[in-house]
């Protein structure tokens, strides 16, 4: 639960309405399980009417955040998660605030899925007094809630809290009392804001500007200056965020052309590697085809030079067998002849001795006569065989010179052919290589004429941030060098740059978070307590002059004890002594 003193300071600075804008922007929604049928539609009401513009904070039991703000009928709404507890805590700058409880403990499971409820209060917020002594006494009676509702298990209902409801009109009564006539220091507190507005715009603190000026229109609703120059503000901010926008659109073409640059450079080298591969694959195939067919001629030549000296050689031989089997007939005719003619000789040698003496010479001379002829006859055929193998190896010889010569041929025309087909690569490898030379040089040069434009822009986004830093416009300063890095994401400078920016937002925060807490609490300690789950909040907010601190005790439930000063750990000694209430 929100303490309720707290609550109530809040309520009394301006500043409360730009911490809830800003919650309003940047806080997520709960994300427990929605329940559209256990809704709250309240109405906020100034005097009986419709109070446009006031901040209503709801706070679940894990301390999540939901701030939403009324609109021109004073209305607001919100659907409730099962099983939680809330604290609805509704205010506006100038006004007093407004506390409501709302819990759905013990509303869970299928019971939850077809529950439907809708609750509508109304909280009356009445004008602050000027002076410390009332706002003590209303304290007295705002530092409860007003109104509780709850889940009624047995009835399965949300009631309100009937005491509470019956106490409602008697605590509005004496807020209303203690509110009273304040019109002098409202005009007071209205030309402080304005002035101090007005100081901001001329400084161009457009923030505190704003601040200022829903002060001073929370002041006086009905002014017209407040408001035009928050339109005014609103105007300047935008044509701000609109140049921003830019930048960024600028910085998001630069990604998109260089994304595109280095997409096209890859496609370039991947069309380059397949080509060379393709023209590489195309020569070893053609090499490996060249080879085969090499191999193949060779091997056929050497297999029909095998079968014709084969055939050769047996034709040789078949002569060969031919003529000894001839030559060997005719012995044996010879023999026979003889071998009958020594018979004959013999069978009349008894008989005709004398005439065979008489017989023999003339028998010698015709067997010489005979074989005279025999062995001519046997010499002819010999010569006769001479010449026909002699022609048989002219013609063998012949025919061998014209296949080396047909051959020498083939292969002159084949060498010939490799010989184009090489000078066709070699002369489309100069032209290809020619070719990404030229490209080379063509990206070179675009590269060059691209590294000057980021260039001209890196020192254009520096220059730019240099300016910006001057003019204390850390959040320009900061987007200039961020985009000054992303062109040129090694150079150091931009991020020495942005760290030096950082450092200054950071400065510059602490002391409006100081200036803010000074500027939001009174002179001394205050003290809240709070409850976060099981454990125990004490802050304490130390104001002096225009410094405000805040400390932090955490007691949990295990009784660990945990001491913060602006969420920087500290010790128990020094949160005692710096915290120290004076009475």
């Amino acid at each position: 639960m929100v303490d309720k003193t707290i609550a109530f300071y809040m309520i009394t600075t301006p500043i409360i309405k730009r911490y809830n804008s800003i919650l309003f922007l940047l806080l997520c929604s709960f994300t427990s399980q929605s329940l559209a049928q256990a809704r709250i539609e309240g109405t906020v009401t100034h005097n009986g009417k419709p109070l446009q513009g006031a901040d209503v904070l709801i706070i679940n039991s894990a301390g999540t955040e939901k701030a939403l703000t009324t609109n021109s009928a004073g209305a607001y709404n919100f659907n409730f998660a099962s099983n939680e507890e809330y604290d609805i805590s509704i205010s506006k700058v100038g006004f007093t605030q407004f506390q409501i409880i709302y819990s759905t403990m013990g509303l869970t499971g299928d019971a939850a899925k077809k529950f439907k409820s809708v609750s509508k209060p109304v909280s009356e917020l009445f004008e602050l007094p000027p002076d410390q002594p009332t706002i003590l006494k209303l304290n007295a009676i705002l530092d409860k809630p007003l109104l509780s509702y709850y889940y009624n298990s047995e009835k399965n209902t949300v009631d309100s809290d009937e005491s509470l409801e019956q106490s409602l009109g008697t605590s509005l009564t004496k807020v209303a009392k203690l509110a009273g006539a304040q019109s002098g220091v409202i005009e007071a507190n209205y030309k402080t804001a304005i002035s101090k507005g007005d100081a901001s715009m001329l400084s161009k603190n457009y923030d505190a500007a704003r601040g200022f000026y829903t002060d001073a229109a929370g002041i006086k609703p009905t002014e017209a200056y407040p408001k035009s120059k928050l339109t005014e503000i609103d105007k300047l901010l935008a044509d701000a965020d609109a140049k921003s926008k830019a930048d960024a659109a600028e910085k998001e073409r630069l990604a998109k052309e260089k994304e595109l640059a280095a997409a096209a450079a890859k496609e370039k080298a991947e069309k380059d590697k397949a080509l060379a591969d393709a023209a590489a694959k195309e020569k070893a195939e053609k090499e490996k085809a060249l080879a085969d067919a090499a191999a193949k001629e060779k091997a056929e030549k050497e297999k029909a030079a095998a079968e014709l000296a084969e055939k050769q050689k047996l034709e040789k031989e078949k002569a060969l067998a031919e003529a000894k089997a001839k030559a060997d007939a005719e012995q044996a005719e010879k023999n026979r002849l003889a071998k009958e003619k020594a018979e004959a000789a013999k069978a009349a040698a008894d008989a005709a001795e004398a005439a065979r003496l008489a017989a023999e010479k003339e028998k010698a001379d015709a067997l010489a006569k005979v074989k005279a002829e025999q062995d001519k006859a046997v010499a002819e055929q010999a010569a006769k065989l001479a010449a026909e193998q002699a022609e048989k190896d002219r013609l063998a010889k012949e025919k061998a010179l014209a296949d080396k010569a047909a051959a020498d041929k083939i292969e002159a025309d084949r060498l010939a052919k490799e010989k184009e087909k090489a000078d066709a690569i070699a002369k489309a490898k100069a032209d290809a290589e020619k070719a990404a030379a030229e490209l080379a040089e063509k990206d070179r040069l675009a590269k060059e004429a691209e590294m000057k434009i980021v260039q001209a822009k890196y020192d254009n986004a520096l220059a730019k941030g240099d300016s910006a830093s001057k003019a204390k416009n850390y959040d320009l300063a900061k987007s200039s060098y961020l985009n000054a890095a992303s062109l040129k994401p090694k150079e150091s400078i931009p991020s020495d740059k942005i760290k030096e920016v950082d450092s200054l937002i950071l400065a510059e925060k602490k002391s409006q978070y100081t200036n803010e807490l000074a500027r939001k609490y009174p002179e001394g300690v205050t003290e809240e307590i709070t409850k976060e789950g099981n454990t125990k909040v004490t802050t304490r907010i130390v104001v002096k002059g225009n410094t405000g601190d805040r400390y932090v005790k955490k007691e949990t439930s295990f009784g660990a004890v945990y001491y913060f000063k602006n969420e920087a750990t500290i010790t128990e000694a020094e949160f005692n002594k710096n915290t120290e209430i004076k009475k």
